[in-house]
């Protein structure tokens, strides 16, 4: 591989408009099926961070052959569009290319796995990201990147690459328990965040809201342990805590789905909690009730 590989980013929303910022030292290389976010962003993509705003002019169609030269792919999509997006995507991409994906949800990497071939180095990461227009996003807070693969060799690869744009990032020995906890935390922070409207920080200043995402975080760690990831609910509570506090001024990709009335991922978040939490007999009444409300809100707005 190039010692400057070219990036290509799959999903011009929140987290990948951000992250070709962070990666703007390279080639990037968007792709995004919407025309209207391709062409607001031809026009220049803005970055806020810290109050301050920055544009660039990342290369970006969404025509899916713009990735044909891309060394690194990052997919930075919906976890309901993964199928499709791979299916659309998978003739352009090199066969030595390395596909990396920090998506929400559970079942994404089993899935890229079922239908490509490359490299996969897959993860999580607590950074957060709010899409205020077609070409403008603004940094919601530092977070922390956690990544892991088949191959140490591709995980170095993506870690000194991510390292290379400041960002914090490390390779786990159990990145699947890195992708239940994650899981565990988008669980009680976006459907809360989603249905009162509010962004994160704001879930940890309200006995009742603490108290819920407790409860969901305690059921979601039962379903994990059962399904042999060991998680500590009262160390994920804490994790939870502080990356409400890290991203305060966020709106988690919960709400600003629903105030784009769009569909969100609840299905492969909380939906994919109470599915497994099914196989084990285990009751989730607090994953359960924020799933139908949200599921409730959805058919309300879309």
């Amino acid at each position: 591989m190039n010692n400057k590989p070219i990036i290509g980013i799959v999903g011009a929303g929140a987290m990948g408009s951000l992250f070709a910022f962070f990666l703007r030292k390279y080639t990037i290389l968007l792709y995004d099926t919407n025309p209207n976010t391709v062409n607001a962003i031809k026009q220049g993509l803005s970055v806020e961070i810290h109050s301050e705003k920055q544009t660039f002019y990342p290369t970006i169609s969404n025509d899916p052959a713009i990735l044909a030269s891309a060394d690194i792919i990052f997919l930075f999509i919906k976890s309901f569009a993964t199928r499709d997006a791979i299916d659309t995507i998978q003739h352009y991409i090199k066969p030595d290319a390395i596909v990396v994906t920090l998506q929400n949800g559970t079942g994404n990497v089993e899935l890229i796995s079922s239908m490509i071939n490359n490299p996969l180095v897959y993860g999580t990461t607590t950074i957060g990201a709010t899409k205020l227009s077609p070409a403008s996003v603004r940094f919601g807070g530092t977070g922390s990147i956690i990544i892991g693969g088949d191959s140490y060799s591709h995980c170095s690869t993506v870690h000194s690459l991510l390292q290379n744009a400041n960002l914090t990032v490390t390779i786990a020995p159990d990145p699947k328990k890195a992708l239940w906890e994650k899981a565990i935390i988008n669980a009680a922070i976006n459907p809360l965040g989603a249905l009162l409207e509010v962004p994160n920080g704001k879930l940890i200043e309200n006995n009742n809201t603490v108290k819920i995402m407790a409860g969901i975080i305690q059921e979601a760690c039962l379903v994990a342990q059962a399904n042999g990831i060991m998680t500590d609910s009262n160390h994920m509570i804490e994790t939870t805590t502080t990356v409400c506090r890290n991203t305060q001024n966020n709106f988690c990709s919960m709400l600003q789905d629903i105030l784009a009335k769009r569909k969100t991922e609840i299905d492969s978040i909380n939906g994919a909690i109470i599915t497994f939490a099914q196989q084990y007999s285990i009751d989730t009444p607090y994953n359960t009730t924020v799933y139908k409300l949200i599921k409730y809100k959805e058919s309300q707005l879309i």
